[in-house]
């Protein structure tokens, strides 16, 4: 509805979805939010106060923690980017290659925090299930597609990824006992390809 008129948004939507499902748009299922911003200099080599995620850190489905983390003390990390249970990271500026990578966070963390070239998305259904079934949508060939074709060159060989673009891409979405099964199938699907 748009002033109280009825929109037809067919010609948006990319494909036919079961009855039961509904498209939204990003910015109806998730919260979307840069990482801590500091200087350089504020960074330490002590490994003390709070390790600082960067697009190195996510690769597909999982993210990393590594030798060369940065680290920040508390004072230059604001507690809302502090990462929680059920959040997504993604890189928002970086090469085209790894724009759609997307890693869900398992547990809440008191001292993590992802970098200012990152972006946390926050489901605001907080179920771990449909976190992880959000981030295999979104690193689904089609979304990345599609946010590939929202991405702005930044640089020689970087490309940034805008939240308010990102916010109109449409989403499909099941009923949460769907999304369930959708999540332990992909699961299964991808421990046997592991498994090889």
């Amino acid at each position: 509805m748009i002033d109280n008129s009825p929109v037809c948004i067919d010609e948006f939507l990319p494909f036919q979805i079961p009855e039961t499902w509904t498209w939204c748009k990003v910015k109806d299922l998730l919260e979307i939010q840069t990482g801590a911003s500091f200087k350089k200099e504020q960074a330490n080599a002590n490994k003390k106060g709070i390790r600082i995620l960067r697009g190195g850190n996510i690769l597909p489905n999982k993210y990393i923690f590594k030798d060369d983390d940065v680290f920040v003390s508390e004072e230059f990390v604001n507690a809302n980017t502090i990462l929680k249970k059920n959040c997504i990271i993604t890189p928002a500026v970086t090469s085209l290659e790894n724009i759609g990578k997307m890693a869900v966070i398992e547990k809440d963390y008191n001292n993590v925090s992802a970098g200012g070239f990152v972006f946390i998305i926050n489901p605001y259904i907080q179920d771990f299930n449909h976190s992880l079934l959000l981030a295999y949508f979104l690193q689904s060939p089609f979304l990345i597609e599609a946010m590939r074709g929202i991405t702005k060159k930044s640089g020689a060989a970087f490309y940034n990824l805008g939240k308010e673009r990102l916010k109109e891409l449409y989403l499909p979405l099941p009923p949460m006992a769907e999304q369930s099964r959708i999540v332990g199938k992909i699961n299964e699907v991808l421990s046997s390809i592991m498994s090889r």
